[in-house]
Formats: structure tokens, C-alpha cells, sequence
């Protein structure tokens, strides 16, 4: 059974295209902006059913999904692919840390959106760094948005999530605040560990990249969002102020006491 191909599947080629893979919640987000998600999956479903999608379970658990059965992620078919002008897919997409990664850079985008539903922000605009862009600054996203209640005006941030463990992806980040004029470094980590492994990277590498990059773990974001969560700087110290419930921007000029 043939379909008529309309605008909105289009623009879910376009979105799984831009991310490699997705979930169904992600995509319902991504299409909705700032409105209620949109529901999404009778038509994913057909769309998988006349191979337009690639559908597959997860392989392993992933830590923030809540419900007992592993995640359907989406990708692109060969048929799809072509009609977006999509370049062919790599195996690499079939890997569990693969997926794993890209669809956590996915629920970073999902927040920013929930963050702008709830009015905490606005003028949002995300942008995905895909190779060889990424290999280039080393980001894997950059967003730029108002943060609502705030006297400064539009902020850009560099997104890392999971950042490598080698100088080499590190200078890749100094040279990235100043080729894309960024405000500050988001760096998420998996957990606490992980993070203060890259604090200590970070402070090592000194200059503005120690005074412009913010650190967090995905469970804190999960848990409190993208913009009340309580960033750390690269010495630990908090990156807000007691009495302000938004993410700090900018660069940290001394430790605040909280």
C-alpha cells in the first residue's frame, strides 16, 4: 500500500537524518516545538511498515528509560534516505553505545524544548554538529536562546556530552569559544566519577576554557531540568547563585559560595 508522502513526514526524515537516530518521543517534541507533543506513532508506524523507517529495540537498558521494555529507536531506510538526500547509513548505527550517545544528545534538545513549553525560555535554536563539523570543533550541539527573566540577552552554549578523555578533544574546545563565539561549554557526564575525572582535565587545560565550561550529569538534568539544574564549575563551585533558579551563563570569574 503506497502513501502520499506529506510535509510532516518529510520533516521527520529531515529530523532523523540530523540525529542519526531517535526516539518516538523525541521526534513528537522536535515536531511540536513550543506546543504540546504532538502524537506521532500510528504515523511512524506506517511509515516503518512501508520502509521508509528502520525500526529496532535498543539493545541494553538505558538508565534513564522508565519503563521495563527497551526503547524503539528509529532510523532512516535506504528508500528514506534517498528521498532526503541523506548519505548511507554505517553500521556504527546498529552499536548500543552509538545509539546510546546520540539518543542523549536527543534528550538534551527534548529539555531546551521543555525548558521554552514552560516559558523559562525563549528564541530557542538548537543546531547539531554532524561530521566532519563535529570532528572540527569537537561540540555535538550548539544552542543559542533568551533566558526569560534574565537583563543579557540571547546566549550561546556549546553542548559535549560524554567528552572524550584526551587532550586532543580538549583543545578542540579552546579553539571552539572562539570560532563559534561561544558564551560557555556545557559538559554532561554520565555520572559524578565521570565528571570530576573532566573537571580535573578541564582545569589542567586552564585559560578561558576552565572559566567557560559548566558541568552536569544527565541524571541531574533528568531530574530538576536543563535550566534549574545547579551547574558546577570546573573547581566544584557552584555556577549560581543561592537565590537564582536558572542555569548560570557566561564565564566564571571566582567561585561562588552557595
Amino acid at each position: 500500500m503506497a502513501i502520499q508522502l506529506n510535509d510532516r513526514d518529510h520533516l521527520i526524515f529531515k529530523l532523523v537524518d540530523e540525529h542519526e537516530v531517535l526516539l518516538e518521543k523525541h521526534i513528537s517534541w522536535f515536531i511540536a516545538g513550543e506546543e504540546k507533543p504532538v502524537l506521532i506513532r500510528d504515523r511512524l508506524r506506517k511509515l516503518f511498515y512501508l520502509d521508509y523507517l528502520l525500526c529496532h529495540r535498543h539493545g541494553s537498558k538505558l538508565p534513564w528509560w522508565t519503563t521495563p521494555t527497551k526503547p524503539l529507536v528509529y532510523m532512516l531506510s535506504s528508500m528514506a534516505r534517498t528521498i532526503a538526500g541523506a548519505p548511507e547509513a554505517t553500521d556504527a548505527m546498529l552499536d548500543n553505545e552509538f545509539q546510546r550517545h546520540h539518543l542523549e544528545v536527543a534528550n538534551l534538545r527534548m529539555l531546551y524544548l521543555v525548558a521554552q513549553k514552560d516559558t523559562q525560555i525563549s528564541q530557542f535554536q538548537w543546531t547539531t554538529c554532524k561530521q566532519p563539523k563535529k570532528s572540527e570543533c569537537g561540540l555535538d550541539a550548539m544552542v543559542t536562546f533568551k533566558l526569560n527573566g534574565a537583563a543579557n540577552g540571547s546566549t550561546k552554549l556549546g553542548l559535549v556530552n560524554n567528552l572524550s578523555l584526551n587532550l586532543e578533544a580538549v583543545s578542540k574546545l579552546t579553539s571552539a569559544i572562539e570560532s563559534e563565539k561561544l558564551d560557555s561549554i556545557l559538559l554532561i557526564s554520565r555520572d559524578d566519577l565521570s565528571q570530576k575525572v573532566l573537571q580535573q582535565l578541564i582545569v589542567q587545560a586552564g585559560g578561558e576554557l576552565a572559566k567557560r565550561t559548566l558541568f552536569a550529569t544527565h541524571q541531574e538534568l533528568y531530574k530538576d531540568g536543563i535550566v534549574a539544574t545547579r551547574w558546577q564549575g570546573a573547581l566544584g563551585q557552584s555556577a549560581i547563585r543561592e537565590s537564582e533558579a536558572v542555569a548560570y551563563i557566561g564565564p566564571i570569574t571566582q567561585p561562588i559560595a552557595v
